[in-house]
C-alpha cells in the first residue's frame, strides 16, 4: 500500500515518460495488485519492460500499445 502515494506513483510514472495523470482507483488503493498511471511514452526511444524498486523487479504493463518488441525497445518491430 505504500506505493499506492500519489507522490511515489508519479515518480515511477516519470522513469517510464512523462506521467500525465494516476488513475482514482489506483490512488485510493482499490486497483488491488496493480496500478495504473498514464504516462506518455516516446515511441522513438526504447521502452523499459520493467524497473527495480526496494530490490525487488517490478513488471510494465502498457494498455494500448501493441506489437511492442522489448528486445529491441521499439514498437511495431516484428
Amino acid at each position: 500500500m505504500e506505493y499506492y502515494d500519489n507522490s511515489v506513483l508519479w515518480t515511477i510514472g516519470n522513469k517510464i515518460g512523462k506521467t500525465l495523470k494516476v488513475n482514482k482507483a489506483t490512488s485510493i488503493g482499490m486497483r488491488g495488485n496493480y496500478a495504473r498511471i498514464c504516462v506518455e511514452v516516446d515511441l522513438t526511444k526504447p521502452l523499459l519492460a520493467k524497473f527495480k524498486l526496494r530490490r525487488r523487479v517490478r513488471r510494465i504493463i502498457y494498455e494500448g500499445l501493441h506489437l511492442i518488441c522489448f528486445q529491441y525497445g521499439q514498437y511495431r518491430h516484428k
